[in-house]
């Protein structure tokens, strides 16, 4: 397979992926109750601009991964699962879902599901896949642009641990027991 054809692909499946986020993204509920304040949206646009980041095409810096086919194929199959975790998350979630710390008229405490496997599995679905956009891509660029979405996210995957336990008190404590937060049976 060309070299540049995988980095279409990998841009391609990221813009599709975006696509479908923000169409779905009318489909939440209103939210009754939220925690927003400005540390948690200047993450929400950190992680925006680390995306773009990592699709734009130039600039890519030094190559820290050699471009060797091996290395790539693990990336793009790490991105491709990183993104179909995620996708079948917000999926689950449904309409409770939304781009800031919420929650929605008759919220339930998401238990099933990819939310069996991580208590975010949003995040850790689209932390894989940039991982391996990165392991893909192999310029610093790439790594930047990993880091502007993981360490954010990070960030918000605490700030809704508490609100989550504020609201839902001992079963969420129970689930934080039964369940770990970003990567299965490790944290």
């Amino acid at each position: 397979m060309n070299l540049d054809l995988l980095d279409h692909i990998i841009r391609v499946l990221w813009m599709l992926i975006m696509t479908v986020w923000l169409a779905l993204a009318s489909e939440s509920n209103e939210p009754v109750e939220g925690k927003r304040d400005r540390r948690s949206d200047v993450a929400v646009w950190i992680v925006s601009i680390g995306w773009v980041v990592l699709l734009w095409p130039r600039f890519n810096g030094p190559q820290l991964i050699p471009r060797i086919m091996p290395i790539r194929m693990v990336g793009a199959a790490l991105t491709i699962i990183g993104l179909a975790f995620a996708l079948w998350a917000r999926f689950y979630l449904g309409s409770n879902w939304s781009a800031y710390i919420s929650l929605v008229l008759n919220h339930k405490l998401i238990r099933t599901g990819p939310y069996a496997i991580v208590r975010h599995p949003i995040y850790s679905g689209f932390m894989i896949a940039i991982i391996g956009s990165g392991l893909n891509f192999g310029h610093l660029r790439s790594f930047i642009a990993a880091a502007m979405v993981i360490l954010p996210w990070v960030y918000k995957s605490g700030l809704e641990e508490t609100f989550m336990r504020d609201h839902f008190g001992r079963d969420y404590d129970l689930y934080c027991h039964d369940v770990r937060r970003l990567i299965p049976k490790i944290w």
